[in-house]
């Protein structure tokens, strides 16, 4: 039997699967509806019963990972067919007793991420750029995630496509900018189904279906690892799906830390029951360290019941610099200390006194981690001082540090606000406008320009003051290259932002350049911080932000590189022509 005599029936039978299971949870269902779906369930488990069976049977050479992914599902097929047996398939099965067909919704989601991950795992067949399918990937997020927000379900009384779409591109852009009340008019589903959003667009889909993909074929490809390579900033292509594994696995650890730490700190004033504030713990764990700036929280963090938690606050904070920082640079120090300890063991236990590894740091990390210092030490003494007798006024003592230092955190593209952000005073809302527009660190969860760019910009403008013919740091070179992506970041940046104000200038203009000013930066740097006009603008300028958030997440030059070089892709000539040298200044 041919492969696809039987992989093409699955997968389409699983977006059948998909399409009713959503349907099923998204839509207010009547007692018929119930009975068709309760049917439906029934013969679809059957389908996919004797459809894995076969798959199986037929497949049993491929690799013992793959074979286990696909025992998963036919057992969990098996195991609904014996609950229907057991209590009658005419009657009352056992998943119904419970309450729901939780089963069934599960052999359904399960059967639609296997076939689609590997689908999406085969992508590097298609011609497509790397860039253009990063980019891709998130357009389909986006859409996918805002037709998954219109469902009844998701919101209490409805939302536009347009709001849908804007709210869908902030979670996946992991901005946090709102245009509607998340806590008051999205459902428990719409919530869930924006963190899901958020860490699908934190962490980027295509890490998450190459994982998948990896499950469920127990395979992969040389082409393909080279396309994620970039992604994620892997060293090397044997490290790939090494590396991807160490990032899902760094980031659901952490996040479980910051769930436990902030379910210990709150309390019945923030949210009433154990239930609610285990899922605030979730919701604002993984929107902090994927650096989103959503909350359940009318005013965000603040809230009053919430606006003096320091704890809570500092955990936040903590969550967005490790979200922020780079899995390149902790994973950097994590093999630091690893050989550092390894060294030491080996001298105390073996009495070895020679260096057996010397443990290095990269001058990547080294320019992250000491420009990510600088700028929250500058941005917290220069919060502290601007706001001293404004918007701390109302806290005192070491209070007031914790929110200077929050202060500077959270425009890093975090978007989190403890105090009123329309009250900051204007040196404050221009330091915003820098530290937005720098954003996070690069291969992490934030947007903005990145902390490495403006470090490159910076030194370079220092070496044309010193007249060096060569960039160099810590007994380093930097490339020319590098130099010169750097400078395009920043001036494709600042053409995006130049047209993101102008045109919502014009369909908004009464509400001022600096409240406009401020939202189209924090929407190019997937910050997330407003000063309280974006429930208000209109739906050209909501479109226009939503293009802004997309174009800040994914990177201007990420973009134009993908579509320039998918359809003129130049050739390297080995020849040069004469330079001629023009004059700037």
């Amino acid at each position: 039997m041919k492969s696809k005599h039987v992989e093409v029936p699955l997968f389409w039978a699983s977006l059948l699967g998909f399409g009713v299971l959503l349907y099923d949870i998204g839509f207010h269902q009547k007692a018929y509806h119930e009975n068709f779906i309760r049917w439906f369930y029934l013969i679809y488990a059957v389908g996919m019963f004797v459809g894995l069976s076969v798959r199986i049977f037929f497949k049993q050479k491929e690799r013992p990972l793959r074979r286990l992914a696909h025992y998963i599902t036919w057992g969990l097929a098996l195991s609904i067919l014996l609950a229907e047996v057991v209590f009658g398939l005419g009657g009352v099965s056992l998943v119904k007793t419970l309450g729901h067909f939780y089963l069934e919704r599960w052999l359904a989601g399960l059967m639609f991420i296997t076939e689609f991950s590997e689908r999406l795992f085969a992508i590097q067949k298609q011609p497509l750029h790397p860039a253009l399918i990063f980019a891709i990937s998130f357009l389909f997020l986006m859409f996918g995630g805002a037709f998954l927000l219109m469902v009844p379900s998701a919101t209490t009384k409805g939302i536009s496509f347009v709001d849908a779409l804007f709210t869908s591109t902030s979670a996946v852009c992991v901005t946090g900018l709102a245009v509607v009340d998340t806590g008051k008019d999205f459902t428990r589903f719409g919530q869930i189904s924006l963190v899901v959003l958020i860490q699908l667009g934190g962490l980027g889909i295509l890490t998450f279906t190459n994982l998948f993909g990896l499950f469920f074929r127990g395979q992969t490809s040389f082409q393909n690892q080279i396309m994620l390579k970039d992604f994620i900033n892997a060293e090397n292509i044997g490290q790939t799906f090494r590396t991807l594994i160490k990032i899902v696995a760094f980031t659901l650890v952490v996040e479980s830390i910051g769930v436990f730490l902030i379910y210990n700190y709150i309390d019945d004033k923030v949210v009433a029951g154990a239930g609610e504030q285990l899922f605030f713990a979730v919701f604002h764990a993984v929107s902090a360290f994927c650096n989103a700036g959503f909350s359940t929280l009318t005013n965000n963090l603040y809230e009053e019941s919430i606006r003096f938690n320091y704890p809570v606050h500092l955990i936040v904070a903590v969550l967005i610099i490790i979200g922020g920082i780079g899995y390149v640079v902790v994973f950097n120090y994590f093999t630091f200390i690893k050989v550092w300890f390894n060294n030491h063991f080996q001298r105390i236990v073996y009495n070895k006194h020679t260096q057996l590894t010397r443990p290095l740091i990269s001058l990547n990390t080294k320019i992250v981690v000491y420009t990510t210092l600088i700028l929250l030490i500058v941005g917290t003494i220069a919060y502290y001082i601007f706001e001293y007798n404004n918007t701390l006024k109302e806290h005192h003592g070491w209070g007031k540090i914790v929110e200077a230092f929050f202060g500077s955190v959270t425009p890093r593209t975090a978007g989190f606000n403890t105090v009123n952000i329309g009250a900051l005073t204007l040196p404050t809302l221009l330091i915003y406008l820098l530290l937005m527009w720098i954003g996070a660190s690069p291969g992490s969860t934030g947007g903005g320009i990145k902390t490495s760019t403006f470090a490159i910009v910076s030194l370079n403008i220092w070496q044309q003051l010193t007249g060096k013919k060569r960039m160099e740091l810590g007994w380093k070179e930097i490339p020319e290259k590098t130099q010169q992506r750097a400078f395009s970041i920043m001036s494709l940046s600042l053409i995006a932002l130049g047209f993101s104000v102008f045109l919502v200038s014009i369909f908004d203009g009464e509400m001022g350049l600096m409240p406009l000013s401020f939202e189209c930066f924090s929407a190019y740097g997937t910050v997330g911080l407003s000063m309280g006009i974006t429930p208000k603008l209109s739906d050209a300028s909501k479109i226009v932000l939503t293009i802004t958030m997309f174009i800040g997440r994914v990177s201007f030059l990420t973009l134009l590189v993908g579509i320039v070089q998918q359809f003129f892709r130049a050739k390297n000539k080995p020849y040069r022509f004469p330079e001629e040298d023009i004059f700037i200044s």
